[in-house]
């Protein structure tokens, strides 16, 4: 019986072990080539580290108020699909955790939320994978839309292999739009085919009903909404100031592409926090549109140095309290120690 099971799982771990080899190895790929072009283009190395102070306080700046939107959007997700209510100060420090571990290994930071909404908050798994498809689902199809309308109103040519970004954009927003309404129906005939579907199908199937009853909820979808136009707005002007550090002025069309491929990034994760491959992808954007590969790396580079720090500050802060706990109950626990010795 024991061999019998070893015998299954061993293919497994070697699957397990294939995709592990597989992601480390585009990770270094990833890393190289974007160390190769950096180091091919010195002087817009030099440009970027010539930010000015008030530039990048700035920055920090609207960093602090994005995080904040991204934050309060999840609360009232998680609102609505859950029934549970958790502040926005907890939302932060939880979104400062799991941006740190997907950091570290593609989607741990994810599995740890909804293991802590289990735990801390009585939140079912179906409920936040149901949320949680329910955000990236919404997020990317406002993101493609916003950004194929803004490059056919202003007329703007950015293309990839000969094709208009419009189109593209647009491709991805009707496939993600009918996405939810085609899976619920493939699941409903399967769930009618069988006379008892098991826990998968069941469990499919209702994160699919969730997920088309939330897009129903016009008040709903009206505030999650504005929120995300806020969200897309503040990044925006990031990449702005961040391309101007590194004499680029792209149109606010193109800048509604940087984000939705920002977006995109953490969603699909190929390696840790995508490291690299977002590089690589910022890389070939800012050469379809003409400005150089490096550029489109360092602005992605340093976005990504500035968001840990801007969190790992956050963090700081939003624990200081109990930090300060922790260094009074070691100072008092000493002096108990010094005065009995």
């Amino acid at each position: 019986m024991t061999s019998a099971a070893q015998q299954e799982t061993t293919p497994q771990r070697h699957r397990s072990a294939l995709i592990k080899a597989a992601k480390w190895t585009l990770l270094g790929l990833s890393l190289l080539a974007v160390v190769y072009a950096i180091a091919n283009e010195r002087e817009t190395l030099r440009q970027a580290f010539l930010i000015t102070p008030s530039r990048l306080a700035l920055i920090v700046a609207m960093l602090v108020v994005y995080f904040l939107i991204y934050s309060y959007r999840f609360v009232i997700l998680i609102e609505k699909h859950c029934d549970c209510r958790i502040g926005l100060l907890p939302w932060l420090r939880m979104l400062i955790v799991v941006r740190f571990m997907n950091n570290t290994v593609p989607q741990m930071g994810t599995v740890y939320r909804g293991v802590h909404l289990k735990k801390d908050f009585g939140v079912s798994y179906t409920d936040y994978i149901s949320a949680n498809l329910f955000f990236i689902l919404t997020d990317t199809i406002f993101n493609f839309a916003i950004a194929a309308l803004l490059l056919v109103a202003t007329g703007n040519n950015l293309s990839f292999s000969g094709i208009h970004a419009s189109l593209w954009l647009s491709a991805g927003f009707i496939g993600l739009l009918f996405l939810p309404y085609l899976v619920s129906y493939a699941l409903s005939r399967l769930h009618g085919e069988r006379k008892s579907p098991n826990k998968i199908v069941r469990g499919l199937s209702e994160v699919a009903r969730e997920i088309t009853a939330s897009v129903q909820d016009i008040r709903y979808m009206f505030v999650s909404t504005m929120l995300a136009l806020a969200s897309f707005v503040t990044m925006a002007f990031v990449f702005h100031l961040l391309l101007q550090a590194v004499e680029v002025d792209l149109p606010f069309a193109t800048l509604a592409v940087f984000y939705a491929l920002y977006r995109l990034t953490f969603h699909i994760n190929l390696t840790p926090g995508n490291i690299g491959i977002r590089e690589l992808a910022y890389g070939l954007l800012c050469a379809q549109a003409d400005v150089g590969m490096s550029k489109g790396i360092l602005v992605s580079a340093e976005l990504r140095i500035l968001s840990m720090l801007v969190l790992l500050a956050l963090g700081v802060l939003l624990a200081w309290r109990d930090l300060r706990k922790a260094w009074d109950s070691i100072r008092s626990q000493r002096a108990s120690e010094q005065r009995s010795s």
